[in-house]
């Protein structure tokens, strides 16, 4: 009886050091995608800092411009100084020669006029470079204020995303509009897709079911991804983590994701047939079809909120290979 009880005893330890085990293996994991998270989150930072530095040295060439205007007005005052002396001592000089004859004093007086319409032409000149000084340092100056006003933009939207979580989107490749887009893209080169396919006498029906079944089979497969995400760090919390520090790095894995799939499509290189051939082979227009839809299904899916192409609005048309809807919409999470 007692070497029952002993054997109870150490299975029910077995049990709970294997419990123990796949906790802190959940816990690595989880401590893992934390690390991927800081690293996204310090190469950001990188991105801003270059982003600043350049804006600063875009400040000290306008400055390193305005000295130079300012040189040139200098070394164009000095001139204009030494024409005014010089026109001086010519009118002092006509004043010293009143009884020479009159053709002598024509000739001064032709020459102090020159003199006098050199000196104006100078000034006007002069006058020209401080309206250019002047509009250079207003243009400095407005350029020290976009800076600052962009930092202080900046340091606040960091101030926000620390208290409340969320993270800063600096020219993200897939929002909304860019999403957009791409799906306009997609239809633009639909007439081509829709000219092969034809010729090859593939069928309007088949080819639409195709279009939506990828683009529902994408919004599926990313809905199940984000399931998992969410489970992983729904576990955060209820392990103690700190909510917003969990929310914020749940959000940044999804953004990470959708970058993933653009990033690798884009690396890859499209392998789009050529499409103004009619005779190229219809089965690799509708793998390339196919692959696009199921892509860019992906990425929609991934929006917050997540987006699909406006089946329920796109109205009936005569026209059977009319498959693209003109807009895309927020998706039904009960589709």
């Amino acid at each position: 009886m007692q070497h029952q009880n002993t054997r109870s005893a150490l299975k029910e330890k077995d049990v709970k050091i294997q419990d123990l085990q796949e906790r802190i293996k959940e816990k690595d994991e989880q401590l893992e995608l934390i690390r991927i998270q800081e690293k996204e989150a310090a190469q950001q930072k990188q991105h801003l800092l270059k982003f600043l530095k350049d804006k600063e040295k875009e400040t000290e060439a306008l400055k390193r411009i305005i000295n130079e205007k300012d040189e040139q007005l200098q070394l164009m005052k000095s001139a204009l100084k030494e024409k005014q002396m010089e026109t001086e001592a010519l009118l002092q000089r006509s004043a010293l020669i009143k009884k020479e004859d009159e053709h002598e004093k024509l000739n001064q007086r032709s020459a102090s006029k020159e003199k006098q319409k050199e000196t104006e032409t100078l000034l006007q000149r002069v006058k020209e470079m401080e309206a250019q000084l002047q509009q250079s340092r207003s243009a400095l100056q407005e350029k020290d204020e976009q800076l600052k006003s962009f930092k202080d933009r900046v340091a606040g939207e960091v101030a926000v995303s620390i208290k409340t979580g969320k993270t800063m989107s600096l020219n993200n490749p897939v929002n909304k509009n860019r999403l957009k887009e791409m799906y306009e893209e997609l239809r633009s080169d639909w007439p081509k897709i829709k000219k092969n396919l034809k010729s090859n006498k593939k069928h309007p029906d088949s080819v639409k079911e195709l279009i939506q079944k990828e683009f529902r089979d994408a919004k599926i497969d990313m809905r199940n991804r984000r399931k998992m995400i969410d489970k992983v760090f729904e576990k955060g919390k209820n392990d103690g983590g700190m909510p917003q520090k969990v929310d914020q790095y749940q959000q940044l894995t999804v953004q990470n994701l959708q970058m993933t799939l653009y990033s690798q499509k884009k690396d890859a290189g499209s392998q789009k047939p050529f499409l103004e051939n009619e005779a190229a082979n219809p089965q690799d227009v509708l793998k390339y079809l196919g692959s696009e839809c199921y892509w860019l299904g992906c990425l929609m899916a991934l929006n917050n909120p997540p987006l699909q192409p406006d089946w329920e609005n796109h109205p009936p048309s005569m026209d059977r290979w009319d498959v693209f809807p003109q807009n895309i919409t927020t998706a039904s999470d009960n589709e």
